[in-house]
């Protein structure tokens, strides 16, 4: 029945369609004549506005003209003032326009002023202070003719414009007739007649320096038209724009009629054609749905998958602080027990080759635990302020050797690069990694460009990279010419032990320390690779105003490594502990343990026991090492603390839980390491009584 209905209604409909589209041009074409004849007539007003002015304007400055011309024939000057104010006020008498005429000696000193009610004020002035009016003064010398200002306030009030007229073309002989006009009372009298019906402004640049009084402002549909009038130098510009009731009484009746068939005619078509186009509308609407729900879908998917990637690296990143905190720990014992027994073998115990491997593989067992540090972002940081293009050129040094000769390196570096603060040694191993991942990927040679520049970081990058925060950045960038990856590839590289090499050639975690160091410095990372043409990897990190830090030259410890103090242990692992008295029982000190940090404040409350030093973990269950260190201070600010961790987790690093200045060493340790960070911390101690006569009976004993 629909499809009928449509039968029934598609002839008329097209026929009314066609009515409407003739209307409508019909109509357009009655407008656009209406608009035309109306631009014709304002545009012949506008120029009677010109013409008018153009000639009014000259009979309005031609008495001055005369006046000078006559008193340079007389060749009077500001002495015979009189005579030149009689005339003055003469040739003033039938021209209205003139507030004042002044005459100005060689010297552009105001000497008398016609008529002088009001301007008396004025004599003996300079005008040349003002820089317009002396430049006015200057062109009129020079060119010897009449010159007029641009628009200035008045001392009667309003504004207006001078005009001046040189008596004698030398300066120094001769003066200047100066005359005063107010725009109103000059262009009132020449736009009273003109144009009426009309509005009528004129303009000296952008200031309006006449209006007609009552106008009312042009409309969209009867715009103003203008031309430019040139008086003496100047270049005014003259609008002129139909009055609203004048341009509602030029318009015909017609296009309204004609308009009201069209939209009559379009009702009907619309009701004719709303049965059908209902249907489409609705199709069309069900599809847009589907679609916008496809992209939904879509979208929480990538959403998902991105939180799962997310959650997977945060908990890699903490299965591998916890591993390293515990294997730390466990290196610790091993390397300890082994340093030991190797100090009591002598140079010819056959052992003493088995026990140095056992210590040099606790050594690369550390440093696997660095870069599971680095990965799950709980790395013991020294950040400074630095220059990343110091770092690059330093660590360009070191590459030709271990590239080749068939690698070609590109250094960009850009020379007004800002500063960021990081790690330096941290970020040298950074750009070590990328060379070499760059390396093994150019196996026939090829290019390696190194580039740095400033970035500014915007809300839209921020959405897509959630960690960082908008503001300047430094960019790192490393980009090769090798074999490239996919985009299966691209979202792996950064996952701990992922990696497309012979398992003899790495561990997988060049990009997973990568990706943690520089999300721990509070930057972040970006890959873009192309099957066949390479990849480039770019750094990000947060740009800083401060000055460079230096690196100061570590100071040797004037003192010896042994010691007489009493020092506190506070560790929760035993056999840590254990190894750590015997670290520094070896040196001479006097040890006392304690299992926890309640333990320890229970033995320092101890009236009779003397400590020097407190050698404490900094993670242990119940009071942390640093809630120690604080109740410690209330306690006895004179003993030290001596912070020692494997695992930092957010304690030392990122929430600060050691204050700045705060003493630390790293788990594992040598007992040399120990012995030198116990010597330094309590060489920084302040000599007491005790600790003097302590340090006589050291030199005594040696």
């Amino acid at each position: 029945m629909r499809k009928n209905l449509i039968d029934r209604l598609w002839l008329p409909a097209v026929l009314g369609l066609s009515t409407v589209v003739f209307s409508l041009v019909l109509m357009q074409r009655q407008l656009a004549q209406q608009q035309a004849d109306g631009q014709a007539a304002t545009k012949a007003q506008v120029l009677f506005v010109k013409n008018k002015m153009e000639s009014e304007l000259k009979l309005r400055i031609q008495p001055l003209q005369l006046l000078g011309d006559r008193w340079r024939s007389r060749k009077l000057n500001f002495l015979d003032a009189n005579e030149m104010e009689s005339d003055a006020v003469l040739a003033m008498s039938g021209y209205p326009a003139y507030q004042a005429i002044e005459w100005a000696d060689p010297e552009l000193r105001l000497r008398w002023v016609a008529p002088q009610g009001g301007n008396v004020a004025d004599l003996g002035v300079d005008p040349g202070a003002d820089p317009r009016l002396r430049q006015l003064l200057h062109a009129a010398a020079d060119s010897g003719r009449v010159m007029v200002s641009h628009a200035v306030d008045l001392r009667q009030g309003g504004r207006g414009l001078l005009v001046c007229i040189p008596v004698s073309p030398n300066l120094k002989r001769g003066g200047f007739l100066v005359g005063v006009l107010g725009y109103q009372d000059l262009l009132d009298p020449i736009l009273r007649d003109v144009a009426p019906g009309y509005g009528v402004a004129v303009y000296d640049g952008d200031e309006d320096i006449y209006s007609r009084t009552g106008a009312a402002p042009p409309l969209k549909e009867a715009p103003a038209q203008g031309e430019n009038i040139k008086f003496q130098q100047l270049t005014w510009r003259a609008q002129v724009w139909p009055a609203p009731e004048k341009a509602v009484s030029s318009q015909s009746v017609l296009p309204q009629v004609t308009l009201m068939g069209g939209l009559v005619m379009a009702t009907w078509i619309g009701l004719a054609a709303y049965a059908a186009g209902t249907e489409r509308f609705r199709a069309k609407e069900v599809a847009a749905a589907n679609e916008e729900l496809k992209r939904e879908i879509t979208g929480r998917k990538q959403a998902e998958e991105a939180l799962i990637e997310a959650q997977k690296m945060e908990a890699v990143g903490r299965l591998a602080g916890g591993v390293a905190h515990d294997f730390n720990n466990m290196l610790m014992v091993i390397r300890g027990h082994a340093t030991l027994l190797l100090s009591r073998l002598s140079p010819e115990s056959p052992q003493r080759t088995e026990v140095s491997e056992i210590v040099k593989t606790t050594g690369r067992a550390s440093s696997l635990t660095r870069q599971l540090l680095a990965l799950g972002r709980k790395q013991v940081l020294k950040p400074r302020v630095l220059s990343l293009n110091v770092l690059v050129v330093q660590v360009a040094e070191l590459l030709p050797p271990v590239l080749g000769e068939d690698i070609r390196v590109i250094m960009d570096l850009d020379p007004d690069l800002g500063r960021v603060r990081a790690d330096a040694s941290q970020i040298e191993q950074i750009i070590m990694n990328l060379v070499f991942n760059a390396r093994d990927a150019m196996s026939e040679g090829g290019e390696l460009t190194v580039r740095t520049a400033n970035a500014d970081l915007d809300e839209s990058w921020v959405l897509a990279h959630p960690e960082v925060r908008p503001g300047p950045h430094v960019m790192l960038a490393v980009h090769d010419t090798g074999c490239g990856m996919d985009r299966e590839t691209q979202s792996h590289v950064f996952e701990p032990f992922f990696t497309t090499k012979d398992q003899s050639q790495g561990s997988g975690l060049g990009l997973a320390t990568v990706y943690g160091t520089v999300h721990q410095s509070g930057g972040c990372v970006t890959i873009s690779s192309t099957l066949g043409k390479g990849t480039a990897i770019q750094i990000y990190l947060p740009r800083v105003e401060e000055a460079i830090e230096e690196v100061e030259a570590p100071q040797g410890l004037s003192r010896p490594l042994r010691g007489v103090e009493t020092i506190l242990v506070v560790e929760d692992d035993d056999a840590v502990r254990r190894m750590t008295r015997e670290f520094l029982l070896i040196e001479g000190y006097t040890i006392v343990e304690a299992r926890s940090a309640a333990e320890a404040m229970d033995l320092l409350q101890d009236d009779n026991r003397r400590v020097d030093l407190v050698l404490t973990d900094v993670i242990m269950p119940g009071m942390k090492g640093s809630e120690l260190g604080e109740s410690l201070a209330k306690l006895d600010s004179s003993i030290r603390v001596l912070y020692m961790s494997a695992y930092t987790e957010e304690a030392v690093v990122n929430f600060g839980f050691l204050g700045s200045g705060a003493a630390f060493i790293e788990k594992p340790f040598s007992p040399d390491e120990l012995a030198r960070k116990v010597r330094e911390v309590l060489g920084a101690k302040r000599d007491s009584p005790r600790d003097a006569s302590r340090a006589r009976y050291a030199s005594e004993a040696s």
